[in-house]
């Protein structure tokens, strides 16, 4: 006859007990890693959130006041395009916008929506200063705004519903250019 008996020894009952405690502990602590994963991800998440509400924002005339203490910060510019400034070179897309008699050229890197076209359509970009000498309707400059983000303020669907609020797009709104002391030229 052979021998049919174990060759370890059986767990006792104390030790099936530990071993459960065991499972439990490595249970908890698996739950608590993913926890505490997941605080780090919306960590991350709340940081980035608001890394990007705390862009500056600047209307044309704020920027160029402030243009050394914003240095090569990120911030959003405000401004109207100047329908005569606009150029496209190589996938860039350069014009200028303007705010309180303010110019500001801009060189923006990525395609601009389809609303873009618009003259004298209100724009909101994204980016920085960058130093290079440049000319605007407002005189010389040695810096441009490099954007790679831009919004557009109004949808067509506002401009076809509103069109005795805009007026005639060709022209700048009324009284937006009369204290300049500068000649921006029309399309």
């Amino acid at each position: 006859m052979s021998d049919l008996s174990p060759r370890h020894p059986v767990d006792a009952p104390r030790d099936r007990a530990e071993a459960r405690r065991l499972l439990g502990r490595r249970r908890t602590t698996l739950i608590g890693i993913f926890v505490v994963l997941l605080l780090i991800a919306g960590g991350a998440a709340a940081v980035a959130g608001l890394r990007n509400a705390t862009l500056f924002f600047r209307n044309a005339d704020e920027a160029i006041a402030e243009r050394a203490d914003l240095g090569d910060r990120r911030f959003r510019l405000q401004g109207r395009v100047v329908p005569a400034s606009v150029a496209v070179d190589g996938g860039v897309t350069t014009f200028e916008v303007i705010h309180n008699c303010a110019s500001v050229s801009v060189r923006h890197s990525v395609d601009p929506p389809d609303l873009f076209e618009s003259p004298w359509i209100p724009v909101v970009l994204e980016g920085r200063w960058a130093p290079g000498d440049v000319v605007t309707v407002a005189g010389r400059d040695t810096h441009f705004f490099s954007s790679d983000n831009m919004l557009v303020k109004h949808t067509n669907e506002y401009a076809a519903a509103n069109a005795d609020r805009i007026g005639d797009l060709d022209e700048p709104p009324e009284g937006f250019l009369d204290d300049c002391p500068f000649e921006v030229p029309r399309l």
